[in-house]
């Protein structure tokens, strides 16, 4: 099985695609698009390999990660724009003046794309908006925490340690590829909605 991350940001599925379809006859090789990416997609593939060892079929492992990949939400929050600029994903204007505001800007990837979800201020009010957005879900499955090396982390883990203790959550480090793109210090929380949930 192959699980990729969100085709809306790569074409690692189509590639992965290809390569299954050389395959045909001679493997079974299921392609699952994610929707999401770093800890969101390692959520998944986690589960995946929990199924494949509590001998679940091929069938019913691809069924469960795709319910997965529709439950599953991410959300962010980028400590500067000087990466997105780099990147070519923002021009070098809006990104000065971001920079100049100290505009920290909060990302939801729920989707399988990057959508803005808002401005804060000030780092604080970042961390404390992804806190506040995490907190408003009644009941949350596979809680993760991601992070681009951010010094501030033990700071968000407090706050949502009245109903999220440290040792009930996932805490990784962001991959080169997206921290590339995200810049240090990027923080982000994924989970999934438990199912039936709206």
């Amino acid at each position: 099985m192959s699980i990729n991350l969100s085709s809306e940001l790569s074409a690692t599925l189509e590639s992965a695609l290809t390569a299954a379809k050389s395959f045909e006859g001679v493997l079974d090789v299921r392609v699952v698009d994610s929707r999401s990416i770093t800890l969101g997609l390692g959520s998944q593939v986690i589960a995946a390999a929990e199924a494949a060892r509590d001998d679940k079929s091929a069938d019913e492992i691809v069924a469960m990660v795709e319910d997965m990949a529709n439950r599953t939400n991410m959300i962010g929050a980028l400590d500067t724009l000087e990466n997105l600029k780099k990147g070519g994903r923002i021009g070098g204007a809006k990104a000065l003046l971001g920079n100049l505001l100290s505009v920290k800007p909060l990302i939801d990837v729920s989707t399988g794309r990057v959508e803005e979800a808002g401005k804060a201020r000030t780092r604080k009010k970042a961390l404390q908006w992804m806190a506040d957005r995490l907190l408003e879900e009644p009941a949350v499955e596979r809680l993760c925490v991601c992070h681009g090396e951010a010094p501030d982390l033990d700071e968000f883990l407090d706050l949502i340690a009245s109903r999220y203790p440290r040792d009930q959550l996932r805490i990784g480090l962001i991959g080169a590829v997206i921290g590339t793109h995200a810049g240090p210090r990027v923080m982000g929380v994924t989970w999934q909605q438990p199912p039936g949930a709206t």
